[in-house]
């Protein structure tokens, strides 16, 4: 009758062990999917990195139409500042389509050959340019896109409607 009563006992601990985990394992559980319902800073469609919002845009354009499309909902083709804010691009890109797709980001020289600019107006202040590149093939490359052959920074031309299409990022601040 001891052994019997010092199993129940072994049992009723193993099962009030089960029921702590278990409840806080429910607990943490309500709260983190509680936290995913709080309303996001950015509008609907767009993900937040950062201090700013980037919407991926799977509708082709040029360069130039895709910055007009931005800057009608509010800001700009993407600008690039660090490695952190370009592997999260090129992963959101990933998710996104399911592939390292090539996008238009707002890079561009055409004020001045070999001097690139962001088109939101800031510096310049990181750079992911695929080998050989910028090369300004022949003298029309204005235009920057990202995951050039699945991989870093391309220029390219930036009104060919014929040939250069790409999908593109938006950016705007929060």
């Amino acid at each position: 009758m001891l052994a019997s009563n010092h199993h129940l006992s072994k049992d009723g601990i193993r099962l009030s062990v089960c029921f702590v985990a278990l409840f806080v394992h429910r607990t943490v559980g309500s709260i983190l999917s509680w936290t995913n319902l709080l309303p996001s800073p950015c509008p609907p469609g767009w993900t937040q990195f950062g201090s700013r919002c980037f919407s991926f845009n799977f509708q082709g354009k040029n360069w130039i139409d895709a910055e007009n499309f931005c800057k009608a909902a509010g800001g700009n083709l993407a600008s690039v500042h660090s490695e952190e804010e370009h592997v999260f691009l090129k992963t959101y890109i990933k998710q996104v389509t399911g592939a390292n797709g090539r996008a238009w980001i707002g890079g561009f020289d055409s004020v001045k050959k070999g001097v690139w600019m962001w088109s939101d107006g800031s510096t310049i202040d990181y750079k992911n340019w695929d080998v050989g590149q910028p090369d300004n093939f022949d003298g029309e490359e204005n235009c920057l896109e990202m995951n050039y052959q699945g991989r870093n920074w391309n220029d390219a031309p930036c009104d060919r409607t014929t040939v250069i299409i790409f999908p593109f990022l938006c950016a705007k601040n929060l």
